[in-house]
């Protein structure tokens, strides 16, 4: 009998410190990808922008186009672009670029509506910001880096100059379509 209490209480210890271990392994697991974030914002942005293109690719051709068979080309197309460009082209725009470009931003943005209301050159800053993003940015550099990226990870010989053509005839109708969102 007694030895039946030690081994049952070299059991439930055993299993106290397995589950506390887990525990403490997946506290440690967590509280490091809390810290990614704040600690590598590049590596951040550049994964959770390969997986939600990936994602959202898959969900339009199974739920919307609702396709019997994936087109893995097509996602890797997506995945790519949102590596490269969504992940590192614009992290380096919006974080570097309209950094220097508007230093007093994150001190408007983390004003109140009311305060913002009576900051005219925030106001100002915040107009010259959109303005960049989708009269700039947008036309010139998003659009033609999609079609290119789609051209190269799609085509088995990709032809630059002919889907920088189909842009430029696509453009007016891409612009249009991003500035109804």
């Amino acid at each position: 009998l007694c030895f039946d209490f030690v081994v049952e209480t070299n059991k439930t210890s055993h299993y106290k410190m397995a589950t506390t271990a887990a525990a403490r392994s997946t506290t440690t697991l967590w509280s490091k990808i809390k810290k990614t974030p704040i600690q590598n914002p590049l590596l951040f942005g550049i994964v959770l922008s390969t997986f939600k293109t990936s994602l959202s690719d898959l969900l339009v051709q199974t739920v919307i186009e609702k396709k019997e068979k994936i087109d893995w080309k097509r996602n890797a197309a997506f995945a790519s672009f949102g590596c490269f460009y969504l992940g590192g082209v614009q992290y380096a725009i919006y974080v570097n670029g309209f950094q220097r470009l508007f230093p007093s931003a994150a001190s408007f943005a983390a004003k109140s509506v009311r305060e913002k209301l009576k900051d005219p050159k925030g106001i100002r800053n915040l107009f010259a910001q959109v303005f960049l993003d989708q009269a700039i940015h947008h036309p010139l550099m998003y659009f033609p880096a999609f079609y290119i990226t789609k051209e190269v990870v799609m085509s088995d010989k990709p032809d630059i100059m002919k889907v920088l053509s189909e842009y430029r005839s696509n453009m007016s109708e891409d612009v249009w379509a991003l500035w109804k969102v």
